[in-house]
């Protein structure tokens, strides 16, 4: 047996500080690109370099795909019932095929005109707000609002017009609400089991409470779809036929429809808020991916996918947002239920495995000058971001997507609606940065420092203005005439 990895670093949970990306981070330049730290009772093993990723989350994946159970995320905010939380199990391997059905290539193929429509009218949203709004809005909710759309439509053939409907602002809460009971800090009896001893009943219940909003309103979405006579084809109603062939259950419907809205909404509307704040840092950028889309597309239509291979730069301007701001700082924890050696060191069975994205997207040696946003180190990388994460690590253009069996199953989905979303939005408009000027005269940069730090990670609010760059936009988004 090797040496223990737990002598590489003994540490306490408030240690790691408000940002535990960064401390992380910066413990791994003194301790290596794996080590690990002491959680109360849990044992974390931090990966920080894409090569001990590909070696352990990829080539050892049978070893390296479950999930450490959680109390309160696996029991009582999901009954044991979802997918993103589940073991790598029998369970796992059946579900895994329904949500590749519910969200991969297949899904985005037959539904292209869907996806080009939605991304049509968050363009429309976004040029109307912008005529009333001279100083600038926060775009997120628009972006939140596109994304739900393309799930509702897809789940139960339902959109939303607009970010005050009362849909809207239901769902919004019932997520953050559920974000919130989710977040680590509501785990503190998992990583001290004296605290099981001190009950606290005010959080179990408010974790309860969460749960039963989200299952009540996505139970009234699986009613909408057995009540149509028309039996429309969508989402729910695969997984309703599931559970007349006795594969899936009542709550198995409830809980891959709750992971479905979660990852189909809240990761492409994070990614896209925060790739509108780097741009509006970097109008340099902007200026290059302008002259590409009129070389290319002009000015009489929006862009397509068939387009492409021939827009290089917003390409490898997507693929940079994905590692420059991601949207994913430390993912969804990955576990290990037997012992493992890596490299002389013992890792011992039931650690928890951390992916640090956030890390290896700020590692100097793979990305120079990282705290640059760069889409020139991109440009030559054809493949997608699906292919690569698939392939050789030494290749993986990000690391966003996770790695290894737990790979987000949406990542094709959100690669779409990556593309719509960014050459859309610069082929309408130029984005500028609508913050108070600073001492020489220029709007302050937008501090991508500022974060909110969750599952999922989002900017601060800031202000931006989206100004129509050519007579033809509000022709092509509206179709006020022939162009």
């Amino acid at each position: 047996m090797g040496e223990s990895i737990s002598k590489k670093k003994t540490s306490h949970i408030f240690q790691i500080g408000r940002e535990p990306h960064k401390t992380f981070t910066e413990w791994a330049r003194s301790l290596g690109d794996i080590y690990g730290i002491n959680m109360g009772q849990q044992y974390w093993i931090i990966l920080t370099s894409d090569k001990v990723v590909g070696e352990l989350l990829q080539k050892r994946g049978g070893k390296y795909s479950t999930r450490i159970k959680s109390y309160y995320t696996y029991d009582l905010l999901t009954r044991g019932k979802s997918y993103v939380s589940c073991p790598y199990n029998e369970r796992f391997k059946m579900l895994t095929p329904i949500m590749h059905g519910a969200l991969g290539q297949r899904t985005v193929r037959e539904n292209s005109k869907l996806l080009d429509d939605e991304f049509r009218i968050l363009m429309q949203n976004l040029c109307k707000d912008s005529t009333n709004a001279k100083d600038g809005f926060y775009p997120k909710y628009h972006f939140q609002l596109a994304s739900l759309n393309v799930i509702t439509l897809l789940c139960l053939n339902k959109r939303t017009e607009s970010v005050n409907d009362p849909f809207y602002t239901n769902f919004e809460t019932i997520v953050e609400e559920h974000l919130e009971a989710a977040k680590i800090t509501n785990k503190l009896s998992e990583f001290f089991p004296i605290l099981k001893f001190v009950p606290n009943h005010s959080l179990r219940n408010k974790i309860i409470e969460s749960r039963i909003k989200m299952e009540a309103f996505l139970g009234k979405l699986i009613k909408e779809v057995e009540d149509d006579e028309e039996k429309k084809p969508c989402i729910i109603r695969t997984l309703l036929n599931k559970k007349d062939e006795g594969i899936l259950d009542e709550l198995d419907v409830v809980f891959l429809l709750d992971n479905i809205f979660s990852a189909g909404t809240d990761t492409i509307s994070a990614s896209l808020t925060w790739i509108v704040a780097a741009l509006a840092n970097n109008p340099e950028v902007q200026s290059k991916a302008h002259q590409e889309l009129d070389q290319v597309i002009g000015h009489s239509r929006l862009p397509e996918v068939s387009d492409e291979p021939n827009i290089p730069y917003i390409r490898a301007m997507i693929k940079e947002g994905q590692r420059y701001c991601a949207p994913i700082y430390l993912g969804i924890p990955h576990g290990i239920e037997e012992d493992d050696e890596y490299n002389g060191y013992h890792i011992p069975a039931n650690s928890v495995v951390i992916l640090n994205q956030y890390g290896i997207h700020m590692d100097e040696k793979r990305y120079k000058n990282p705290k640059e946003f760069k889409p020139e180190r991109f440009l030559g990388v054809t493949e997608s971001s699906a292919a690569l994460a698939n392939g050789n690590y030494e290749n993986r253009d990000h690391f966003s997507f996770g790695a290894g069996r737990r790979l987000c199953t949406g990542i094709h989905m959100a690669e779409r609606e990556l593309l719509l979303g960014v050459s859309f939005l610069l082929w309408c408009f130029k984005i500028e940065n609508a913050s108070p000027l600073g001492e020489d005269g220029k709007p302050i940069p937008i501090d991508l420092e500022k974060i909110r730090f969750g599952i999922t990670v989002w900017p601060e609010d800031y202000h931006v203005r989206f100004v129509k760059r050519h007579d033809n936009v509000e022709k092509v988004l509206f179709g006020l005439s022939q162009i």
